[in-house]
């Protein structure tokens, strides 16, 4: 697999990120240097636009740092693999909106600067479950506690070691 090919790492990402804040940087100072001068002050109109668009860029880099490691996290045979999170304390109570996620669990106050609901679980593996089929995967205790409510005809089991 070529370099193309690979995942990038999120050093690779934080690279890139500090090198748009740079460029950032050098932007805002044409500007400066534009608006010096009464001849050419009309041409830096854009440029706050430009560098606005790379401190935005700079962001989005800087929050799929942040995703990227999660994933990488959850890639722990140790940590729930189910494709969505869950509170960890109610299950599946989840709402999230702007990259944002919370748990509408009445009294409960927890909540995620970023989105739970649409990222790899990542909690603490404590339960196997079973389908009626026969598959079986590990989960987590808010994965387990709502296949319990929902899943007909299998098992949800607690580990060992997650009592011990």
């Amino acid at each position: 697999m070529s370099d193309e090919q690979q995942e990038p790492t999120p050093a690779e990402l934080r690279m890139l990120a500090a090198q748009t804040e740079a460029l950032e940087q050098r932007i805002a100072e044409i500007q400066d240097r534009l608006r010096a001068s009464e001849e050419t002050r009309d041409t830096a109109f854009r440029l706050a636009d430009a560098a606005e668009n790379m401190r935005r860029g700079r962001d989005a880099l800087e929050l799929t740092v942040a995703d990227l490691a999660r994933i990488r996290t959850r890639r722990d045979p140790r940590l729930c693999g189910v494709p969505w999170g869950v509170c960890p304390e109610h299950g599946n109570t989840l709402r999230g909106s702007g990259g944002r996620a919370w748990c509408t669990d009445p009294g409960c106050t927890r909540s995620w600067g970023y989105d739970k609901l649409g990222t790899t679980c990542g909690e603490p593996v404590t339960h196997t479950i079973t389908d009626a089929a026969g598959t079986s995967f590990p989960a987590c205790r808010g994965h387990a506690m709502d296949a319990e409510q929902r899943l007909e005809g299998g098992t949800v089991v607690e580990l060992p070691s997650a009592t011990a």
